[in-house]
């Protein structure tokens, strides 16, 4: 449910600096294509490694999905988020506009 809306934001703030990565952690490589091209999603779709290469829980130690950060410009996540729910895109907007005019 997430990504779309992400595409949404990233459409409309890119020229100003917002990027999307999203992470594939299932590793199901054709369905996530499938995925992205019916969604045509813009932003960079990549896909975890596995044991320690896997970004999603070694680095960033997600446990559940969808699982969002907001990163400022200097590096550091400056907002998480863990599920969807209606109202998320709204909310999600609001902090990235607070991290745009940093």
């Amino acid at each position: 449910m997430e990504l779309p809306r992400l595409q949404s934001l990233w459409e409309k703030y890119r020229d100003q600096g917002f990027e999307v990565i999203a992470i594939e952690s299932r590793r199901e490589t054709e369905r996530a294509m499938e995925f992205i091209q019916q969604e045509g999603l813009g932003f960079t779709c990549v896909e975890t490694g596995e044991d320690e290469a896997d970004v999603v829980s070694q680095v960033f130690r997600v446990e559940g999905f969808p699982t969002s950060f907001l990163i400022d410009r200097q590096g550091r996540v400056m907002y998480h988020h863990l599920g969807w729910n209606d109202g998320d895109a709204e909310k999600l907007e609001g902090e990235l506009l607070t991290l745009l005019d940093s």
